[in-house]
């Protein structure tokens, strides 16, 4: 007899725990294909729905916004795919009309909507999406590496390349490495840079040296702009990453980067932000927001990662059971890098 329901984990209410439950299994419509989940990241972002932060979620509903599986079922009016094949799924759903859309800045789209966050994502056993979301990755990428493709790799590219503009003799910071930090680093090599690194965790440093950070900096008994100071000739930085999004934590990023350079926010732990006003604009430095990925940049993060240039980097794996497990050690600071559950 054919499986007619499935696990999920079910956000209920906001600030409690999910509730592993058995429901339907979606039938792809129009346009939609169904996904077996094999893999489905857990993110920082996942605590902040799970405490309410984001206006637009609207309960019950299925988290989960790193996706990988096979697809399962095709929907009509869908071509290029078959039954087997191995895809990630993009996060942002577009309108592919409005003004960014059209000119290739579709992380702006004006109507987006969000699987995982509008839409039900991927911590259940299988999941409905939109046919143009669905990219292919061939067999050499395990699944739980993948199914972070689409955020902690995707947007770490796009920080890198394209916000931050990163290129050959740079020096680059990345503020609080881990889940995103371990994937910056293999970027921003690939684009030739200097990397240093910093953490209050010595584990996460040593990680981060294994991945090619040329420098690694604990906060907690080192000086941060001394050492930059020393270690680049009083240069500084040309571009620092912010992953610990907390209110003085661009202020440290502006201290550190060289005149004309940039601060990227990539964490937002907190909502607001404290900066020194004069100096930042009298050295023209910038200080730019980076919100997930285009489609391109996602392509071409799944073929670095399948030529070997990116390897996703997975801390730890849970069974889907286990999902309350995996968010509490997230939210205590237990996780040293990017958790996965996998199916």
């Amino acid at each position: 007899m054919e499986k007619k329901t499935m696990k999920a984990a079910v956000l209920e209410e906001f600030k409690k725990e999910l509730v592993i439950k058995e429901i339907p299994i979606p039938v792809p419509k129009r346009g939609e294909v169904l996904i077996k989940v094999r893999a489905s990241g857990l993110c920082g972002t996942d605590l902040h729905i799970q405490d309410g932060r984001l206006p637009t979620i609207k309960l019950p509903y299925v988290p989960g916004h790193e996706t990988a599986g096979e697809v399962w079922a095709i929907g009509e009016d869908v071509e290029g795919f078959e039954i087997g094949d191995r895809v990630i799924v993009a996060i942002d759903i577009l309108c592919n009309t409005c003004r960014f859309c059209t000119t290739g800045r579709g992380n702006l789209c004006v109507n987006l909507t969000r699987l995982g966050f509008e839409r039900d994502g991927g911590h259940q056993e299988y999941m409905i999406a939109p046919a143009t979301n669905l990219l292919k990755f061939n067999d050499k990428v395990p699944f739980e590496k993948a199914a972070i493709i689409p955020d902690a790799v995707a947007c770490m590219y796009h920080a890198i390349k394209n916000q931050a503009q990163v290129r050959a003799t740079d020096r680059i910071c990345i503020l609080g490495v881990g889940g995103l930090g371990f994937q910056g680093i293999q970027i921003a090599k690939h684009f030739g840079a200097e990397v240093f690194c910093t953490s209050r965790n010595d584990e996460k440093l040593e990680t981060a040296k294994k991945f090619g950070a040329d420098h690694i900096i604990n906060t907690s008994k080192q000086d941060l702009y001394e050492y930059i100071k020393d270690a680049t000739s009083g240069e500084m930085c040309d571009a620092v990453f912010d992953n610990i999004g907390i209110s003085s934590s661009i202020q440290t990023g502006l201290d550190i980067c060289r005149p004309g350079g940039k601060v990227i926010i990539v964490g937002y732990s907190e909502d607001t932000f404290q900066a020194e006003l004069q100096s930042t604009a009298m050295k023209e430095k910038e200080i730019i927001g980076i919100r997930g990925s285009n489609r391109r940049d996602l392509v071409e993060t799944i073929r670095l990662v399948e030529k070997g240039i990116i390897d996703p980097y997975i801390y730890k794996t849970y069974a889907l059971e286990d999902i309350n497990l995996a968010l509490e050690e997230l939210k205590e600071g237990k996780s040293l890098g990017r958790t996965v559950l996998v199916m």
